[in-house]
């Protein structure tokens, strides 16, 4: 016997696997992950510092954008060893209050993280962001490597909640750009190499 109640059911239940469905598809034809290297460019070897300028976030929260820059520059001082550059330093001030000239001389590593959407249902939320890194080689006028990462999180809101995935991803988002700086500019990686 077929009820009222089991033909709604079945129908919010066929909308959910819909969803999901889409869902995967929409995500498997999404961007991916792409460094694109300079052949001219050489990796860090005994670079004293590398500044690393704050990320330019033009309509992400505030809070995200922070936790991902001072994770990314921990997470560079961390692996510091590996790359050939004693230390990552933040530049304390705006690009445009800089010495051209000096900066001009720097290793540096500059950034920006934009596309931050929040999608929320009654059930659950997708968190859409997209981040862009650039190292700059000292005496270049054009980035020598840039990195983008695209990333996404869907969750139900039953098992999680809109802060905890915000800080989850914006903590992913930074491991994953600092895990490709780190694999750009270590000194055994072939000065020649590009991956897609």
């Amino acid at each position: 016997m077929v009820t009222f109640g089991s033909v709604i059911y079945r129908r919010m239940a066929l909308s959910v696997l819909l969803t999901l469905l889409f869902t995967f598809m929409v995500a498997g034809c999404g961007p991916k992950p792409q460094v694109t290297v300079s052949p001219s460019f050489r990796p860090a070897a005994e670079v004293e510092t590398a500044y690393v300028v704050p990320f330019a976030a033009a309509l992400v929260p505030e809070e995200f954008s922070a936790t991902v820059f001072n994770d990314f520059v921990d997470q560079l001082n961390g692996r510091r060893r590996e790359t050939g550059v004693r230390s990552f330093a933040i530049l304390k001030d705006e690009v445009k209050d800089v010495d051209p000239a000096w900066l001009s001389r720097q290793f540096y590593i500059s950034g920006d993280i934009w596309s931050y959407v929040e999608d929320s249902g009654c059930c659950s939320t997708n968190i859409r962001v997209k981040a862009r890194v650039y190292i700059h080689e000292p005496g270049k006028n054009i980035p020598s490597v840039e990195i983008f990462v695209p990333l996404e999180s869907f969750f139900d809101h039953d098992r999680s909640t809109v802060d905890r995935e915000r800080d989850r991803l914006a903590r992913a988002l930074a491991r994953d750009l600092s895990l490709k700086v780190l694999e750009a500019i270590a000194p055994s990686r072939s000065p020649s190499s590009s991956s897609p």
